[in-house]
């Protein structure tokens, strides 16, 4: 192999960012003990985010919105109970618990405005449905129903038993925000829903049963020796788990959201005539979208307890060519974080894991820099937080950095660097019919092998949390390996010629859907998406949840 390797790299251009030999010291550079092992959060992931981000602006890339990196919560969010407050008319403030929680990826916000009752919250022409018809919401905080009309009938127009994307909470909060909402207030309609109070608390360690019973049960169950040997701890775990459950659903705005329980609907239906079951049931044999200022007041205070632990993710913009074309968004991405080092100074560098996709990343960049830009415009991200439950995709598309119906795709790269005699892992062409015929094209002249149909790591990197959000996806990986989650995944056991050849077929793959004329179709071909009610949702995290209790719809 390494005979193989000097051969290439010595008749490679030296100005060749995709080259094995531009790839091998970028990797040497990005992996050294200097860095620490990159842990979520540390010196030595500060020092490699500060290194990525002055390549960013070498390459003359944009940073995004202003800047070139996003701070993120990298532990479990926790409520400032006393800065938490809501207030409906002359009723008695509500403070954060059984009537009251903020969605756990709402922005913090302090929020005075008229409460407008918006129905189920849905625009939806195909079912000559609209709940905000003749409805003003400019500076005022929006009320709305989960769901659907006839959400638990089988029969029901909108698609039975199966929720529409109209009905994802994302989507709701989205048209409301568009509107000029200033917050809003989520509440499950009476009768379908089988509870009073507000849903959420299975996801603040406030409230949660399963944060308090999560440490005892893993110091138990947990298998110690092995933990270690990926320095991890329990404590580790837990953290990872409820984090993941924390961001399983982001919502992408910058208004506060919350959860509000039955006595909050009880209040805003005070001024009318009829009750919010009645509401319900005419709705629901309507089918018309019934929406009414309410002229209450409204007061709403969401604040969290200042963060231990935050990790950053970095952004680059190459502005598209095409002027119509260019406001749509290509994200290529790859995660820079890894596991750091411990308390004796052993340091996991992570050169495969994900070292090597990281410096792929930037070798793109480059390289589009060079040739110029394509039509669609593309957007670089070095995620973190991804060893500790993707948190970094997570916490960037819940973020309202740009409408999310703007990313017409997501090419991802994690652990790209010990491909066998050229093996590599093509997952996410089910997202898109686009997909297959474009693998095939952009494989030819380089000696590598794809396979498609593994789906054992797609629901283990960055991709997924954008493919859960209706994003095409694609995503290149080689496999585990001895050295994984190791001290000894270090820069010089990375097959440099076959990298750089995924690099190559990345940058192919990803040219194309910069500049295709019709953007990707995106299909649910992993089966991940459209819920079906009263049916448990299946997570990221490995954890059952109620369905009443899911954050997505």
């Amino acid at each position: 192999m390494q005979t193989l390797f000097f051969l290439l790299t010595a008749l490679a251009p030296q100005d060749d960012p995709l080259s094995a030999e531009a790839l091998r010291a970028d990797l040497q550079h990005l992996s050294a003990d200097a860095m620490e092992g990159r842990s979520t959060g540390s010196p030595g992931a500060h020092r490699a985010a500060d290194w990525i981000v002055e390549r960013y602006k070498t390459l003359g890339l944009q940073p995004l919105n202003g800047s070139y990196r996003q701070a993120f919560p990298a532990e479990p969010r926790r409520l400032d109970l006393e800065g938490c407050k809501l207030q409906v008319g002359d009723s008695s403030p509500w403070e954060a618990g059984d009537w009251f929680l903020p969605h756990p990826s709402s922005p913090p916000g302090s929020v005075e405005g008229e409460l407008v009752f918006v129905g189920y919250g849905l625009d939806s022409p195909e079912h000559s449905y609209n709940d905000f018809a003749g409805l003003d919401l400019e500076g005022k905080v929006a009320l709305l129903l989960r769901w659907e009309p006839q959400a638990k009938d089988p029969k029901s127009p909108f698609d039975g038993k199966r929720l529409t994307p109209g009905a994802r909470l994302s989507k709701k909060v989205r048209e409301c925000e568009e509107r000029g909402a200033s917050a809003v207030l989520i509440a499950a309609p009476p009768g379908p829903a089988k509870r009073r109070e507000a849903v959420g608390d299975s996801y603040w360690p406030n409230f949660s049963k399963l944060h308090q019973t999560l440490m005892p049960m893993l110091e138990v169950q947990a298998q110690l020796e092995e933990l270690s040997k990926t320095n991890f701890t329990p404590a580790d775990v837990a953290d990872q788990l409820f984090c993941m459950l924390q961001a399983q659903a982001p919502l992408g705005t910058s208004i506060p959201v919350a959860f509000v329980g039955q006595p909050v609907l009880e209040t805003a239906f005070s001024i009318t005539d009829i009750t919010v079951q009645e509401w319900v049931q005419e709705t629901d044999r309507s089918l018309t979208g019934m929406g009414f200022p309410t002229g209450l007041p409204t007061n709403l205070k969401l604040q969290f307890a200042p963060l231990q632990r935050e990790g950053v993710n970095l952004f680059a913009v190459l502005p598209g060519s095409d002027p119509v074309l260019s406001k749509e968004i290509v994200v290529l991405g790859a995660h820079y974080d890894h596991v750091g080092m411990n308390e004796e100074g052993e340091i996991w560098n992570g050169a495969d894991d994900n070292g090597s996709g990281a410096v792929a990343l930037l070798a793109l960049a480059k390289s589009f820099v060079q040739e110029g830009a394509p039509k669609r415009t593309l957007l670089f991200i070095h995620f973190s937080g991804e060893e500790i439950g993707l948190l970094g995709a997570a916490w960037f598309l819940s973020a309202a950095h740009l409408p999310r119906e703007n990313i017409t795709a997501m090419v991802n790269m994690d652990m790209i660097g010990r491909s066998l005699k050229g093996k590599v892992h093509v997952l996410g062409t089910k997202s898109s019919p686009i997909f297959p015929p474009l693998l095939q094209r952009a494989t030819r002249g380089l000696d590598l092998y794809p396979s498609t149909e593994s789906e054992e790591f797609f629901d283990r990197s960055d991709q997924v949390v954008f493919y859960l959000a209706g994003i095409p996806v694609i995503f290149f990986n080689t496999d585990e390996h001895e050295d994984y989650h190791t001290p000894r995944d270090t820069w010089e056991r990375i097959h440099y010629p076959e990298m750089a050849a995924i690099t190559t077929l990345a940058k192919r793959i990803s040219k194309d859907l910069a500049n295709i004329t019709k953007r990707p179709i995106f299909t649910d071909g992993y089966h991940r998406l459209r819920a079906v009610f009263g049916k448990r949702p299946k997570l990221l995290a490995p954890w059952p949840v109620p369905f009443e209790q899911r954050l997505d719809y």
